[in-house]
């Protein structure tokens, strides 16, 4: 397991800014007012592997004067899911989905190119860093005062961590244009990540769209199935909801993805650290479901899931989006509906932004530098050309 620096504990009168771990973390958070903090504090009590065997991380905090941001130490031991893992993301990820390149001297090409990629990131460990502002999930949403505590912050992880890179994933300008520029100023390097899509329920446009009428109308036709509140959810679903949630995310497409547990789900559930909504059949089985993390005025949603084996199953996937798409127009929320099926979210309505990994490397050997420039350098001008050009 991870060894932890010598840090700071988190008493009253502390530094203006400082890291705790254990006890010490769940005092600092329980004395905050971020929003996060009971979502957080499930991963400082359980660890993150309990939640999700592809999840590994020694977990804490940053403190600063004004806020409390969960931290977690990656020391890239292992094959693990995305939010622990550059290498995942950028090389396991796509080596698992070749299968999707047609023309086989495309797949030949790419599968080489991504091994040469691979043995490069993991002979530079490239999967030591030190998060801030994460959650472990597929897609963080970052809280306000992210700037005006980046500089403390990254001094102090600099000079707490000297052989890890300072990571900052899900860094986007949709909401805030000017936050990549600011980071780079900071000395962040920007590596292209994904293309994600939002919408925007203060002006829900997109609940005027053909597809949105068409799939709520669907719903409101399925006679055989009655939507689940999460109120209306009992202990004895989560087994389901996890299996659910398996049955797409992990069977259908990678175990590279989040290996939820049940105990995730039942606390999540239990606590509302999470929004359940589901889709019940008459007989009383649960078929669909998803959950929404919100945090301030926006929401993504981290877990989803149907029965992909049911026989003419009436098109589970789409049914959830309208659900999640009337709620966030109702709320007035803006959505960060993540990556994928672009063109399913396009003809919803769904605006398009690129995303990035930030990290800091300043501190790190030459050698180590060099790989992350390479990394960069490769992404920022083919993979952020082929994610526009293909509205992935």
């Amino acid at each position: 397991m991870i060894e932890a620096p010598v840090i700071s504990t988190c008493h009253q009168k502390a530094p203006a800014t400082e890291l705790a771990f254990g006890d010490e973390a769940l005092q600092c958070l329980e004395r905050s007012v971020s929003c996060a903090r009971a979502y957080w504090r499930m991963f400082l009590e359980e660890t993150p592997s309990v939640l999700a065997p592809n999840l590994d991380a020694r977990v804490g905090v940053v403190r600063t004067s004004e806020r409390v941001w969960p931290l977690s130490v990656h020391e890239g031991e292992g094959e693990l899911s995305y939010p622990c893992s550059l290498v995942t993301q950028y090389v396991r990820y796509p080596l698992a989905e070749l299968a999707l390149v047609k023309p086989p001297w495309a797949r030949a090409g790419a599968w080489a190119a991504l091994h040469g990629l691979g043995a490069l990131l993991g002979a530079t460990a490239v999967d030591r860093t030190v998060q801030w502002s994460s959650g472990l999930l597929s897609t963080n949403l970052h809280g306000p005062g992210l700037l005006e505590d980046a500089a403390a912050v990254t001094a102090l992880l600099v000079e707490a961590f000297p052989e890890h890179a300072v990571l900052l994933k899900n860094i986007h300008g949709y909401e805030d244009p000017g936050l990549p520029a600011r980071l780079e100023a900071l000395g962040y390097t920007l590596i292209t990540s994904r293309l994600i899509y939002f919408f925007d329920g203060k002006q829900a446009e997109f609940m005027s769209r053909t597809d949105v009428k068409r799939d709520l109308k669907a719903l409101k036709k399925l006679d055989e199935y009655s939507i689940v509140n999460h109120e209306n959810f009992t202990m004895e679903d989560m087994p389901r909801m996890t299996e659910l949630y398996a049955k797409l995310y992990l069977d259908k497409h990678s175990r590279l993805n989040p290996q939820y547990t049940e105990i995730f789900v039942g606390r999540a559930w239990k606590e509302r650290l999470l929004e359940f909504k589901g889709l019940r059949h008459e007989s009383g089985r649960l078929d669909a479901v998803y959950a929404c993390y919100r945090l301030g005025g926006v929401t993504s949603t981290p877990f989803i899931g149907y029965d992909t084996s049911l026989p003419g199953q009436p098109g589970f996937y789409r049914l959830l989006v309208a659900m999640l798409l009337r709620d966030v127009a109702d709320a007035k929320l803006l959505l960060n509906y993540s990556s994928g099926a672009g063109e399913f979210k396009r003809r919803r309505g769904g605006v398009s932004a690129l995303e990035w990994n930030a990290v800091y490397t300043r501190h790190l050997s030459a050698k180590k530098r060099m790989t992350y420039r390479i990394l960069g350098g490769a992404l920022n001008r083919f993979g952020r050309r082929f994610l526009e050009e293909n509205n992935v």
